[in-house]
């Protein structure tokens, strides 16, 4: 495997003027300058001055701190400062439309890469594009590495890693439900989030939305997992139900995309392993409720003259919550895991932060992705669990040190207690009618 030679930067923070890109840099600036090389990138040199002044209010070394720029879309430009960065945190979307030159410049030059992107179409046509370039130079491309996806893809993992190392057996299921929750909004996501409807074809978002493998296919993965739909969803090991949740058409894949990058290094999730993620709701009429507002925002999305309106009344790009919504949010997912043994244990555990999901939370995972590659290489290349280079997910190239820095930056991932030998059916049995529903019969 490649080694990454020394640069002058550490890291490179790419669409630092940006609504997240700064978060990006504020934790930095608060908790680790002086002790990485890192600089600041992006278009606009303003901006990208107004930004450092900011935050040397935070910290008044960070004065000092480099600019780098380039626009997006100049490739030549792109490569003189992806090239003198060990990684880079890009934060800089609608990935689909600003994205392909920094990753194929990442890839070119030899250097890591992590973004936040949701945009699983996108990540489809990276992994074609780059996975087999990146994997015969020691490349590690990251993409999903905020709220999306790390607690479903480091909980998963998490889940599964436990079964397997302490019970001795692999995992037929794992359940991730969102409890509750506070956090506001960017613009950039939802521009994000609008550019994929307007510009990926139907047929597309149609595979997105059917196929749980459409990333893991791209490794060699298949199997009978299903994804969750807009139907409210009964939970057997839980004895309650649960609602859609927004991003589990991106999270799921991602999940599935690691057991498949795993499978591959021959530490398989399971034999037929299935992943489901949800909102829990408890009852039959919250989890309807929660099925029609999920309806009523697709229809808003997909048709052009809601989805004017909505823009006029939503954050614009470049916009997003103020740090008291920020630091006053807060997350947490439940997660169950049904082991492949007959009859099944389950084992209980969790993910969340004090903070706000898509912002504080997003920036700060962006941020330890991007130093678990870059300070922890020796102890990631050691790891015959994970991936050496490619086009990869965070579970795949970074697993349990990932989780390491999470847990030192205060996230909570734990594993709270395990179930005995019948409790996997028990659920069921109270249920079966409900049970049989949530199976698609």
């Amino acid at each position: 495997m490649a080694t990454i030679a020394p640069r002058p930067y550490q890291v490179v923070v790419w669409g630092a003027s940006g609504f997240t890109g700064r978060l990006v840099c504020e934790h930095i600036a608060r908790d680790y300058h002086g002790k990485i090389r890192w600089a600041m990138a992006g278009r606009d040199p303003r901006k990208l001055e107004q930004v450092r002044s900011e935050l040397s209010r935070i910290n008044p070394a960070v004065k000092e701190v480099p600019i780098l720029t380039a626009d997006a879309n100049d490739a030549p430009a792109v490569g003189s400062v992806v090239r003198q960065a060990e990684v880079v945190l890009s934060t800089a979307g609608p990935f689909a439309r600003y994205g392909d030159t920094v990753v194929a410049q990442a890839v070119e030059q030899g250097t890591h890469y992590a973004d936040i992107t949701g945009e699983v179409p996108w990540v489809r046509r990276s992994i074609q594009r780059h996975h087999s370039a990146a994997a015969a130079k020691g490349v590690k491309v990251l993409h999903c590495c905020g709220y999306d996806s790390v607690p479903s893809d480091l909980g998963a993992y998490m889940m599964v890693e436990h079964c397997k190392e302490k019970l001795g057996c692999g995992v037929s299921q794992v359940y991730s439900l969102t409890g509750p929750s506070r956090g506001g909004l960017s613009g950039g996501t939802l521009e994000s989030a609008f550019n994929l409807m307007i510009n990926e074809s139907a047929s597309e978002l149609a595979a997105v939305g059917s196929d749980q493998y459409y990333l893991a296919a791209l490794h060699g993965l298949r199997g009978s997992d299903k994804p969750a739909g807009l139907l409210p969803r009964y939970v057997p090991p839980l004895g309650g139900w649960a609602g859609p949740f927004l991003m589990e058409g991106v999270n799921a894949k991602v999940v599935q995309e690691s057991n498949a990058l795993l499978t591959s290094a021959s530490y398989s999730y399971g034999k037929d392993f299935k992943y489901f993620e949800g909102v829990a709701a408890g009852g039959l009429v919250g989890a309807g409720l929660i099925s029609a507002s999920m309806a009523l925002m697709g229809v808003v999305a997909w048709m052009p003259p809601l989805r004017a309106l909505a823009r006029r009344f939503l954050p614009a790009p470049g916009q997003g919550p103020n740090e008291e919504m920020r630091k006053g949010g807060y997350w947490r997912h439940d997660l169950i895991a049904v082991t492949e043994e007959e009859p099944p244990r389950v084992v209980k555990g969790r993910c969340g932060d004090r903070r706000d999901p898509g912002y504080w939370s997003t920036s700060r995972m962006l941020l330890e992705t991007g130093l678990a590659l870059v300070l922890d290489a020796p102890r990631l290349a050691a790891d015959p669990r994970l991936a050496r280079g490619g086009v990869l997910s965070p579970a795949a190239a970074c697993g349990p040190v990932l989780l390491e820095r999470l847990r030192a930056a205060g996230f909570t991932f734990e594993v709270t207690g395990v179930e005995g030998q019948e409790a996997g059916k028990a659920g069921a049995a109270a249920d079966p009618v409900a049970a049989g529903t949530a199976a698609g019969k």
